[in-house]
């Protein structure tokens, strides 16, 4: 694993490299939605070549919670499902006595849910996965997305006078800056 991070980090910058050739005196270096992509393979290393460094919480927050659910669910099936075969198959010394009060259908109920439950919640990491590859992707995008104070919209009211009838009529205005 260190190796094949190693590795990867390593191509990464030689291919960020700009070519021996000089084509031109001033390197024009454009932000890359495919880049962002493949490192957000890394949870939070497309937010980072993003510089959107607010996100990493947010990603690394929805992996960690529904990863610590899968491991929730995951004991909790696995301790019904012991004591759900111990039960069919008889066997008195791998009973749990902590589920000795409860009846074989509940047992069985409650394993059925837990392991529904722990399925939902790897969907959802896997859900949480890709929305930041996309959320990577679709950031490198708009990186030079132009959104500065001289870009607005406002609507105001006005009074409009007809020199002809001598009247002011009242309206709406639409001022748009770009």
């Amino acid at each position: 694993m260190k190796n094949t991070f190693l590795i990867f980090c390593v191509l990464y910058i030689l291919s960020s490299l700009n070519g021996m050739s000089q084509v031109d005196s001033v390197p024009i270096r454009k932000h890359n939605p495919k880049t962002a992509s493949w490192l957000a393979l890394i949870p939070g290393a497309g937010q980072i070549y993003n510089k959107k460094y607010w996100k990493l919480p947010i990603v690394y927050g929805g992996l960690g919670a529904t990863g610590y659910c899968i491991y929730y669910y995951q004991d909790l099936t696995s301790t019904y499902r012991k004591e759900h075969v111990a039960r069919l198959n008889k066997d008195s010394v791998n009973f749990n006595i902590d589920l000795a009060n409860e009846s074989d259908n509940t047992v069985e109920s409650r394993r059925n849910s837990y392991r529904r439950n722990m399925e939902i919640c790897v969907a959802a990491c896997a859900i949480v996965y890709a929305l930041s590859i996309v959320d990577a992707c679709v950031d490198a995008h708009l990186f030079y997305y132009d959104v500065s104070d001289n870009l607005s919209m406002a609507i105001r009211p006005k009074l409009n006078y007809n020199p002809v009838s001598r009247a002011a009529t009242p309206s709406l205005a639409l001022i748009v800056k770009f």
